[in-house]
């Protein structure tokens, strides 16, 4: 079945308990994007008449209930009442979700079991896309004197609405040097793979001028479509037809044997192994330099939280998510012009990245940081004049608008 989707009535039209508020209302307040002052159950049953199902991200950032009092909220909730409370958040969301949609809940290791239960109840267990490891910090200051292991961690609960249509984009993180596995070099690669002819990869490098380690790293990659590296397949995993070109290539170990694919890349054997090309984990990053990469797993140490007080022009000590972290999962889980929810919107982390990345938003706020954060950090992302977090990588220069309503 197909599902059409009609545009939101236009957010002047929103019925109440939340009104439009033009005295805080900035720039293209007609542009659907839309900050939303006040109790975030209410606000997210609000929405369901206008925008169900239309949200492919959602993303909550809950208090952790650490037991401590922060200037911008108490973090001291009885247990059974923090349960109860995001339960009824995550079942207010849920409707909310596009099919195709996942939600991300980032907490800590305080309620991280409670959370997930809950979101099992709500979005199904079978619905569990990942739970990701995030290192927040390094084992160093007060904290490394406690007993036992040192907390560095934040953890994010991925669930989709929907697994079996649930799209989420390819994601790539910089390698920490170079995969010594790369060590061979075609030197004929625009001939027929038939007549390929492979050396050493350094052998070939320093014949070009380089001769120390670092200069040969730096010629595989600036010459990656002509360095490989063979990788023994597992002979019970493939296709049949993939067993038979591995089964020619052990015969006549010399030649490279291709198998054509309609949907993929094509597959090359020589020798029984498969042939990988060192091009296909280079890829050109914001500075425009040329970078090795390796997939992004479900731990993320590569995300520095240290040095972003100055991000978006807000103070918000020790609740601030570093824009880098928002960016990606919005980048994982949506394309331009997809809508983004935050709940729990705090200082407007998520609704500055998903404006910058092109991404429709709505950000839902209680606290009088609403007023002293949100609001101000906004219009000047809507100015251009936030220079900080992504803005250089996705090359934001201002624009657009949103609506406030309370």
């Amino acid at each position: 079945m197909v599902v059409v989707l009609t545009a939101p009535a236009p957010l002047s039209e929103w019925s109440a308990p939340f009104r439009l508020d033009r005295r805080r209302s900035y720039g293209d307040a007609a542009s659907g994007c839309a900050l939303v002052h006040g109790e975030n159950l209410a606000a997210l049953r609000w929405l369901r008449a206008t925008h169900a199902g239309r949200f492919r991200c959602v993303y909550f950032d809950p208090p952790f209930n650490t037991g401590r009092a922060f200037a911008e909220y108490d973090d001291r909730v009885d247990s059974v009442e923090w349960r109860a409370r995001m339960h009824a958040r995550l079942a207010a969301a849920r409707p909310l979700l596009a099919d195709d949609g996942a939600i991300f809940v980032e907490i800590d290791d305080t309620e991280l079991a409670h959370l997930q239960l809950a979101m099992d109840d709500v979005f199904g267990r079978d619905n569990r896309v990942s739970t990701v490891t995030i290192v927040r910090s390094a084992p160093t200051g007060h904290k490394a004197i406690n007993r036992g292991p040192v907390n560095v961690t934040d953890y994010l609960l991925v669930y989709a609405k929907d697994k079996s249509r649930l799209r989420l984009a390819p994601q790539w993180r910089a390698r920490r040097g170079y995969d010594k596995a790369y060590a061979t070099f075609v030197v004929n690669r625009d001939a027929p793979p038939s007549k390929w002819r492979f050396v050493p990869l350094a052998q070939h490098a320093k014949a070009s001028g380089a001769t120390a380690r670092a200069a040969i790293e730096a010629f595989a990659l600036a010459n990656a479509h002509g360095v490989v590296r063979f990788a023994q397949p597992r002979y019970e995993a493939v296709s049949k037809e993939a067993r038979a070109a591995i089964d020619r290539s052990r015969a006549a170990p010399d030649r490279v044997f291709v198998l054509p694919r309609e949907r993929h890349k094509d597959m090359l054997f020589r020798g029984g192994n498969r042939i990988l090309f060192l091009s296909d984990k280079v890829r050109t990053d914001a500075r425009g330099e040329r970078v090795l990469v390796e997939p992004l797993t479900n731990v993320w140490d590569d995300v520095p939280f240290q040095g972003i007080a100055r991000e978006g022009g807000v103070v918000f000590t020790r609740n601030k998510k570093p824009e880098r972290l928002i960016a990606r999962i919005v980048a994982m889980a949506t394309e331009p012009g997809d809508w983004v929810l935050d709940a729990f919107l705090g200082s407007g982390t998520t609704t500055a990245v998903a404006q910058k990345m092109g991404r429709k938003w709505i950000g839902i706020e209680e606290g009088e940081h609403f007023d002293a954060l949100c609001l101000p950090r906004m219009r000047r992302v809507v100015d251009g004049s936030d220079e900080t977090g992504v803005t250089r990588e996705f090359g934001w220069r201002g624009g657009g608008g949103f609506s406030v309503h309370a």
